[in-house]
């Protein structure tokens, strides 16, 4: 079915890209502005190929003659994006101009003090505007809202809990090791974007041990996507070499939005919406014979569940467990109040949100309160300042889903609980009956258990440009920036003594208190170099930047409370435990660039870091860059026509991964020695030698553009190779240690193919339709490594699939049992599939029509992606799972016992999605001046909806969604559903009005 939506989707794309290809007359008409209606004087009005021509009057109004062999008639004005109009047999046309977000979006970065127009630019950079992002409907996080609006990304969502918990993979994996997200910077502030875990693996809590199992957001959720004015995505090394040492999973570069010069502007939004769930799983239904199988023929139980079933049957009626426990209809608000503005000397721009969301499973929740207040400054001709500052405060009511060992995951519940045990809610005392199938009732979860987090931030930034040296030829510029990330995120977890599951403990009653604050500072200072020698233009820049962090990261925990108590000091059993964290990392940069003539563009540069996280902290590693563009359309030679824009263009950089802090250390651990506190060294060894992991990148390509760049293709090819990747290193027992904590195990390639094409198929003065479909693949190979085939990233036993760091293969695919019998690789595990997708792809559409409407929609397809699923596994147990009493073999055995090799539960998550779509209208400007007295500037209503439909085998046997991962934002082993929180489809009304 997917596969057809596509094939429909992509013929009408193509007939209507392929619509782009007969005595005199007047044409008259009127330009306004798209934004608030007004005349715009001094446009430009041209007809194509003839040297008719006028300008529009004061009032917006011209006139033009148009001869009979003439088609097209060109609008231009500075600032606004040029609209080019059919004739036809039309005698009166009138134009609404937006403005130029090409333009403004024209340049990027291309050092860490230097800019680059993007028709010169070497290198595969992503971009996505702030108009992209919030668009087309409301975001739940800023991450979320970047879902296949460029190439080159993976981005899978680790859960469908309110606040988000997204993982962004670029260009492949990176690392095998820790964290694979990108380097995220905001407005110069290299901002933390860790997961923080609450402790919910603890034995108290879930028993289930490992870290990242929590079920964790991203703190980058943190930032209002309404803010943000552009977004830049350094996807691979070739790109990201100027940031070095901190950039081998790549670069996300946010630039908020700031004020400009003209009347003040007030703007307020505000979305209402509702959250339900995606889609439904379904539980298989109930008979005698099905008890007798699970429960024993004739045993006690089963005679009583036999009777527990015909009484549901008969009158008490049976349970919808996916309704009562993820069916909540989440209410959605979100109120956004700008006001921006300016003289030639100062601009602002000061916002303040409110986001307040519930979730589709009661008492869970997510909201989020912001303000921000960014200043640029002219103090003379030749300095200026600015300056962004940002406070957060959000708060999250995460819920209980996902692994558990103690029973508490409303996931767990829903698998084991039969529909007709109708007998589970309180009664009118507030009691709450004890489950007979899973050790706790799952209405007592929802009502009693606390999973809460808050965080307080505040991101801060300042900048300097002075410039020591301007004439007509040669400019010197002094450049300094800085900035501070301040983090304080607490989280609470607490099961009360009454719990089913608290009381069959030695000591009933949790609750722990998990504190991280984390403490960013940035600075950056720079020499940047200009001069025109005849047609070549030069820059020159050099400078130093140093980063530093500060970590706290502490919990206590108590069990054995009293009765209603939740403070941890007060249980019978009190555990704790601290980390500091510090490091610093210093940076030296060169880089040289020169133009000659908008024709031929090169780029060479250095990167020189140290960090005290190696081990040699004295020690520079270099990352260098090297990058030429050749646009052939600027050359006389370049025949004009069709071909609009032909670039050819080739980049290689260099980046680096730090290893983790204490890695280069031998811990001493305190013990107590016949009543003396003395200490001991520790069974992992650091490793005072270790060296970053570092990745180099090739990448090559070309664009195109056609019909005055109403058409334009990118095509890029990259290979990455990782270096020195760090993992722990086991060693023989007899050496006295367990393994040495950080060790260079091998090295790692990633290769691939993106294609973009962006098309204008119809742009006429009633509709106007922009489209881009967009494709691209990666595959991982490990092409050294000096360990055996070793075991990597977390795994529920081989049964149930995990991956290996083996030379030759991927370190995303899954091996798992049966064995292999025969050859050189006897009893070693049989390779299965992948989790990386072979390929991805997306269509983004967005339609103006009849001057006030605007409609917009982007589908996401990921094929041949994988997923272990062990919730299958749960459900089968539980007799709920959809197939259990079918035979699909006809091999004599039903398919719930005939599951036993991995194979059986690595599961294709391949899926075709509507990520979003948007129907927005604008009140015309003379019905906006009737309203309050002409004070009002713009009115406009909408409605969207996010992730509003998903196509997916996966959702009729394995799970709700799949795209998921128990695991969060691990570089290998994340693609593990093990019953995550079920995902949402948001709804939402808009209303926006302008002063």
């Amino acid at each position: 079915m997917k596969k057809f939506l596509l094939f429909y989707f992509i013929s009408i794309y193509i007939i209507g890209v392929s619509g782009l290809w007969a005595q005199e007359k007047t044409v008259s008409g009127k330009v306004t502005s798209v934004d608030d209606g007004s005349p715009l004087p001094g446009v430009n009005v041209v007809v194509r190929g003839t040297t008719s021509g006028t300008v529009t009057n004061i009032d917006g109004e011209y006139t033009v003659s148009v001869p009979g062999n003439a088609r097209v008639i060109v609008f231009s004005f500075i600032g606004m994006a040029t609209e080019e109009i059919e004739v036809n047999s039309q005698t009166v046309i009138n134009v609404r101009m937006s403005p130029d977000v090409e333009q403004l979006s024209e340049v990027v970065i291309s050092g860490l003090a230097s800019t680059i127009k993007r028709s010169n630019l070497a290198n595969s950079v992503g971009f996505v505007s702030g108009e992209e992002l919030m668009g087309s409907t409301t975001p739940q996080t800023v991450d979320a809202a970047i879902y296949g609006k460029f190439t080159g990304a993976n981005i899978k969502s680790n859960g469908g809990a309110p606040g988000g918990g997204i993982s962004v993979q670029l260009r492949g994996v990176s690392t095998i090791s820790g964290s694979n997200e990108p380097l995220w910077i905001v407005d110069g502030v290299y901002v933390n974007n860790s997961q923080f875990d609450n402790g919910r693996g603890s034995a108290s809590f879930n028993a289930a041990g490992g870290s990242l199992q929590s079920n964790p957001t991203n703190r980058v959720s943190d930032l209002d996507p309404s803010d943000i004015e552009t977004m830049e995505v350094l996807k691979g090394s070739s790109a990201a070499a100027i940031y070095g040492a901190r950039a081998n999973n790549g670069v996300i570069i946010v630039t908020t939005k700031r004020g400009k010069e003209g009347k003040t502007s007030i703007n307020f939004k505000q979305d209402i919406g509702f959250a339900e769930r995606l889609t439904d799983l379904g539980q298989s239904g109930w008979t005698d014979e099905k008890i007798d199988l699970i429960y024993g023929a004739g045993s006690d139980r089963a005679n009583l569940e036999r009777q527990r079933l015909s009484d549901a049957l008969s009158g008490s009626g049976l349970v919808d467990w996916e309704d009562e426990l993820f069916g909540e209809r989440g209410r959605l608000t979100n109120t956004k109040l700008s006001i921006s503005g300016g003289t030639s000397k100062t601009q602002f721009f000061v916002s303040g949100g409110l986001l307040d969301e519930e979730g589709i499973v009661r008492n869970t929740g997510y909201q989020r309160n912001s303000i921000r207040a960014n200043v640029n400054h002219k103090v003379s001709k030749a300095i200026d300042v600015a300056i962004s500052t940002n406070y957060i405060n959000s708060n999250n009511q995460r819920g209980w889903t996902s692994n558990s060992n103690n029973d508490v995951s409303l996931t767990y519940q829903y698998a084991y609980t039969p529909n007709y045990a109708n007998f589970l809610r309180p009664d009118e005392f507030g009691n709450y009956p004890d489950s007979p199938y899973r050790g706790e009732n799952p209405f007592a979860i929802i009502d009693k258990a606390v999973n809460d987090e808050s965080t307080n931030r505040f991101i801060t930034s300042a900048s300097l440009n002075a410039f020591l040296l301007k004439k007509d030829n040669v400019s010197v510029k002094f450049a300094f920036q800085g900035g501070v990330d301040y983090l304080n995120t607490a989280s609470f977890l607490y099961l009360p003594d009454d719990l089913q599951s608290q009381r069959s403990n030695a000591n009933p009653g949790a609750a722990r208190h998990t504190k991280s604050v984390n403490f960013n500072t940035n600075w950056q200072a720079f020499l940047l170099a200009d001069w025109q020698l005849n047609k070549t233009g030069l820059t020159t820049q050099v400078g130093v930047t140093r980063l530093t962090t500060e970590r706290d990261i502490s919990w206590v925990q108590g069990t054995g409370l009293p009765a209603g108590d939740r403070n941890p000091r007060n249980g019978n059993n009190q555990s704790f435990d601290q980390t500091f964290v510090s490091w610093q990392d210093v940076g030296l940069v060169a880089q040289q660039e020169a133009n000659y003539d908008d024709k031929l563009i090169g780029t060479l540069g250095v990167r020189l870091d140290k960090s005290n996280l190696n081990g040699d902290p004295d020690k520079f590693f270099a990352f260098p860059k090297a990058s030429v563009a050749l646009n052939l359309h600027e050359f006389d030679f370049f025949p004009s026509g069709i071909i609009s824009q032909f670039k050819l263009r080739s980049a290689y950089g260099e980046t680096g991964g730090v290893p983790a802090f204490g890695d280069i250390f031998t811990a001493l651990i305190t013990e107590n020695f016949d009543g003396s506190l003395g200490v001991r060294a520790s069974t992992l060894l650091g490793n005072s030698d270790i060296e970053p992991e570092t990745a180099a990148e090739l990448e090559f390509g070309f664009d195109v553009g056609l019909f005055n760049n109403r058409v334009n293709l990118e095509a890029t090819y990259y290979n990455k190779e990782v270096r020195d990747l760090i993992r722990p290193f086991v060693l023989a027992r007899s050496t006295g240690v367990v393994q040495v904590k950080a060790f260079p195990v091998g090295d790692m390639e990633n290769r691939g193919l993106e294609l973009a094409l962006n098309a204008n198929p119809v742009k006429t003065n009633r509709v106007s339709w922009n489209t881009r479909l967009q494709w691209w693949t990666n595959e991982t190979e490990v092409t050294k490594s000096v360990i055996p085939v070793t075991n990597i990233g977390p795994a529920f036993g081989n049964s149930f699939g995990r991956n290996q760091f083996r030379e030759g293969d991927s370190p995303t695919r899954f091996y798992g049992l049966p064995r292999i019998e025969d050859g050189p690789l006897a009893g070693e595990l049989s390779p299965l599939e992948e989790s990386q997708p072979d390929f991805q792809m997306s269509w983004l559409n967005s339609i103006t029509f009849l001057n006030s409407f605007e409609f917009s929609m982007l589908w996401h397809w990921s094929e041949g992606n994988y997923n272990s699923n062990i919730f299958l596994l749960l459900m089968d147990e539980g007799g709920v799972s959809n197939d259990f009493g079918e035979d699909s073999d006809n091999n004599g055995t039903i398919n719930s016992a005939d599951r036993e090799f991995s194979r059986d539960f690595i599961a294709d998550a391949s899926y075709f999605r509507l990520r979003e779509v948007g129907l927005y209208y604008t009140m015309p400007k003379p019905l906006v001046n009737s309203i309050l007295n002409g004070n009002l500037e713009k009115i406009r209503v909408g409605v969207s909806a996010n992730n509003l439909l998903l196509i997916s085998d996966y959702t009729d046997l394995y799970g709700w969604d799949p795209e998921v991962s128990t695991f969060s934002s691990r570089p290998v082993g994340g693609a593990i559903d093990l019953g995550s929180f079920p995902s949402s489809r948001r709804i939402f009304f808009h209303l926006e009005i302008g002063l």
